[in-house]
């Protein structure tokens, strides 16, 4: 399921799918309907700690399509929101924090039985904004699908509130 080069980089991604499932279980469980960032599917792909990129797989379902049976944009959108969280809760283990802006710039269309690759790099992370690129790709045809920058509110910003 996941693309692994050597035995510590399963073991990280191993800890890593934990970390991400505890998460799951509290949204699912604070939510009264079956939140949208499971019902997408999402997996891990690959994450580099080193270079804070991460990969997270989201499966094309029928239900996503749109009437060209494409996948729906806002979902595209989605995908880059969820999988940009998950860098920044992967790195620093503490939250999701809230998305302050997000451009999002859509390629090429991607269907049924296909899966969206969306990669998340941090480009900065200061102490209020983290800033991040993403980019999605077929994963059966290698086409560029959709780019995206977007910021957030640091983590260390919201830690510092916690404190008052």
């Amino acid at each position: 399921m996941e693309k692994v080069n050597s035995e510590s980089s399963k073991s990280m991604l191993e800890e890593l799918n934990k970390r991400i499932d505890k998460l799951r279980a509290y949204e699912i469980e604070n939510s009264e309907e079956l939140p949208m960032s499971i019902q997408m599917q999402p997996y891990l792909y690959d994450f580099f700690p080193e270079n804070k990129t991460i990969t997270i797989a989201f499966p094309v379902q029928k239900k996503q399509l749109n009437p060209n049976n494409a996948m729906i944009g806002g979902l595209i959108t989605n995908a880059v929101d969820i999988a940009c969280g998950l860098l920044i809760f992967a790195i620093d283990g503490f939250i999701i924090p809230p998305t302050i802006t997000m451009t999002t710039n859509f390629i090429n269309a991607i269907f049924f039985d296909d899966t969206l690759l969306i990669e998340a790099k941090v480009e900065s992370w200061g102490k209020r904004i983290i800033n991040i690129s993403a980019r999605g790709t077929s994963k059966n045809n290698g086409k560029t699908i959709v780019t995206s920058t977007s910021s957030f509110v640091s983590v260390e910003s919201i830690k510092e509130s916690l404190k008052k």
